[in-house]
């Protein structure tokens, strides 16, 4: 298999809506999926882009636009570059946040239930005020409303398990007490998400920004950039 060189593209971005099973799946079922990749990932290796094959059948194809971080700063701004095959489509958080009993010490992990945990969730996400998504200049409709959009979803109860070494939430929450390979279970995660088809080969920019608190003096903001070049498959010849 060989990959032919990306060239300028102007096709519109196609979106699957969120009321569908995109490649076999809800929103929620993907957003769940979203959080146990991006939950186990190591610090010092954060991956800018799932691996193919996080399910089978026609799913196989999704990969995961990752996060560059999941805490600390209160602005944070990132650019990520990442390269594709074409037919591959795209499945990201424009903004998220997760809940679950993990908690340092040990001794200290609470026992709230799946419900609660998507409760705590709700009242976090009731500060989170505005909401963009840019793709290929065109905006993406129904983000200005976070609590209210379409693209709104909370996950059904999920396990993550932490990566071997040097986990995220050791290295990015200071949870320096979750040791590696460790599960936990329920979790449970709210935000706003997008299946995006397939993109045409050359290059694409996606441009998410998230304010939480007062637009005046928010108390969080979150500005991510991703610039894709996605690469035409070409059968090689004998």
């Amino acid at each position: 298999m060989l990959l032919g060189i990306a060239v300028s593209s102007s096709a519109a971005p196609e979106i699957l809506p969120p009321s569908s099973l995109p490649y076999g799946y809800s929103y929620e079922e993907w957003s769940a999926k979203y959080w146990q990749w991006t939950l186990g990932q190591s610090v010092n290796n954060l991956e800018p882009l799932g691996d193919p094959g996080v399910c089978t059948g026609q799913g196989s194809r999704v990969r995961f636009l990752g996060p560059s971080k999941i805490g600390g700063d209160a602005i944070h701004i990132v650019t990520n570059h990442v390269t594709i095959p074409s037919g591959t489509p795209l499945f990201f958080p424009v903004f998220a946040l997760w809940e679950d009993n993990g908690n340092c010490p040990l001794s200290a992990f609470t026992t709230f239930t799946a419900a609660q945990l998507a409760a705590f969730d709700q009242e976090t996400w009731s500060a989170v005020t505005e909401t963009t998504c840019i793709i290929d200049g065109i905006a993406v409709a129904g983000m200005d409303d976070p609590t209210n959009s379409v693209f709104n979803v909370v996950s059904p109860p999920f396990s993550y398990t932490t990566a071997e070494n040097d986990n995220i939430l050791a290295g990015e929450l200071g949870a320096t007490c979750l040791p590696g390979d460790f599960t936990i279970y329920p979790a449970v995660a709210e935000g706003l998400y997008v299946m995006l088809a397939p993109l045409s080969p050359g290059k694409h920019t996606i441009h998410a920004v998230a304010v939480v608190g007062p637009a005046s003096a928010p108390y969080a903001v979150a500005d991510k950039t991703i610039d894709i070049t996605v690469v035409e498959q070409l059968l090689s010849t004998p």
